[in-house]
């Protein structure tokens, strides 16, 4: 997403997917506890037979007895297993992203605004473009993908201590891409001292950081954390970093060698799909923990067909007709949904990391970080769910999406999803430019559109899954 002109060295991707590796082999996120018991049945069964012997008998006289008794003795052993499994994390997420104040060293701003995500139309579609001249809040931005932290016991099992490495992340102070630190595989060590024990959680958080690849650096830095509540946090963070920023190459074939880089900064941070546990929560099974969102969508898509005059496979043929049937496209990533405290929890606010709606070339909105709307109905069974909702993208694009989404599992890594949905407002394009990058599009975007598609890797709770309406404590 963000667009800022530099880029990692040729050797990075492959150190991230190996980290990633190691990681996934090496550490678990789940730690499973087995019992196993030695069962022993014992029976034991009596057979009492009395047989009349057939015929006259003389009283008085005593015949032989025809009782018969036969016991049986039965031994039954065999082993049952009894399997639990509890969370081995303290902290595992997908992306973080922090807009910094006052970290600039000699460049200018990103201008990639709030948390690092907020960059224009123009510059995501046509990089080529003129930097606009405007001021700008925010110097510049790290961003992080592939968090984890698990429990370190340290200074006699103190709490609060936690070991983690993040897969990749970057640290921009400002527009020079010679100031730009990055490392894959970075070392973290952190201690939190919670202050709210309800969630969303309250905690102040010191952490160092450590990274010998692509650059070598160290980053200290202290939050002001909340959260995770359906995987959304929010973080106020002041902090130091220095470190020898390693070879790079900008977009235009430009070598810059490696150079001492130190900066502090203030910063604002987003996450999502990050998920925190408190110490107390690693002895609690997964099938006990409390889940507060309706649904959690890592991504999801949907190819649509809209009435626009040029689509993304095919311009309309004549009055009557068109080449295809499917115009644009929908995605979302990194989706979740809040259960609110009205209608039975059914009504729910959420977001999206990303929101972009595609009916056509000209015909575009892409929304960071949208405030949804939404309401949860079961109609026929627990698996199918309609979701008619109001959404709101205010940036890049400005737009109003209106609709409803109906969802039905056809697997565990798959969601069939069936949209229909009226979009309204600017794609934000100051130069018109169209989804293509190419210049002579128009800005306002407005139209129906019907789409078919699929959820992956989701997850849709039931309402007895929820953690609200139970009399617990934190309600």
């Amino acid at each position: 997403m963000r667009t800022a002109p530099h880029h990692v060295t040729s050797g990075t991707l492959p150190l991230l997917l190996l980290t990633i590796i190691t990681l996934s082999s090496c550490v678990s996120i789940t730690r499973t506890e087995r019992d196993v018991h030695t069962i022993t049945r014992r029976d034991t069964t009596r057979t009492d037979r009395v047989n009349n012997t057939p015929g006259d008998r003389d009283n008085g006289v005593i015949f032989p007895s025809s009782r018969t008794l036969v016991t049986e003795r039965h031994i039954v052993q065999y082993d049952s297993v009894a399997e639990r499994e509890y969370p081995n994390f303290i902290r595992l997420g997908v992306f973080e992203g922090v807009s910094l104040i006052g970290s600039a060293i000699d460049g200018e701003s990103t201008l990639n605004g709030l948390f690092g995500l907020f960059p224009t139309v123009d510059k995501l579609l046509r990089p080529s473009l003129p930097k606009e001249e405007r001021s700008a809040l925010f110097s510049g931005s790290i961003l992080r993908f592939g968090i984890g932290e698990w429990r370190l016991r340290i200074f006699d099992d103190a709490p609060g201590w936690s070991w983690g490495v993040t897969a990749f992340e970057t640290l921009t102070p400002d527009d020079n891409s010679a100031n730009t630190l990055r490392g894959a595989g970075v070392l973290t060590l952190t201690k939190r001292w919670y202050l709210r024990s309800k969630i969303p959680y309250g905690a102040i958080r010191a952490s160092s950081s450590f990274a010998l690849f692509p650059s070598q650096y160290v980053n200290t830095s202290v939050s002001a954390d909340l959260g995770s509540i359906g995987g959304l946090n929010l973080r106020f963070y002041a902090g130091y970093a220095f470190g020898m920023s390693g070879q790079s190459v900008t977009d235009n074939g430009l070598t810059f060698p490696s150079a001492f880089v130190n900066f502090p900064y203030i910063g604002l941070g987003f996450s999502s799909f990050d998920f925190l546990n408190r110490e107390e929560e690693l002895d609690v099974e997964w099938k006990y923990h409390e889940h507060s969102a309706w649904s959690l969508q890592p991504a999801d898509f949907v190819l649509l067909g809209a009435d626009v005059e040029n689509g993304l496979w095919g311009r309309r043929e004549n009055a009557n007709g068109r080449s295809s049937l499917i115009t644009g496209i929908a995605f979302r990533l990194g989706s979740a949904d809040l259960a609110l405290p009205f209608l039975d929890y059914r009504l729910s606010v959420g977001t999206s990391l990303l929101n972009t709606v595609v009916l056509g070339t000209q015909d575009f909105g892409i929304g960071v970080l949208p405030i949804r709307v939404s309401y949860m109905w079961h109609p026929f069974v627990k698996d199918f769910a309609v979701q008619p909702f109001l959404e709101y993208n205010f940036a890049p694009s400005s737009f109003v999406h209106l609709g409803a989404r109906g969802s039905l599992p056809i697997s565990e890594q798959v969601t069939l999803q069936v949209v229909a949905a009226y979009v309204s407002g600017s794609n934000g394009s100051l130069f018109g430019v169209d989804f293509e990058g190419q210049l002579g599009g128009i800005e306002r975007v407005e139209g129906v559109y019907i789409g078919i598609g699929a959820s992956l890797f989701d997850h849709f709770f039931n309402r007895d899954e929820l953690r609200y309406g139970k009399g617990y404590p934190h309600e």
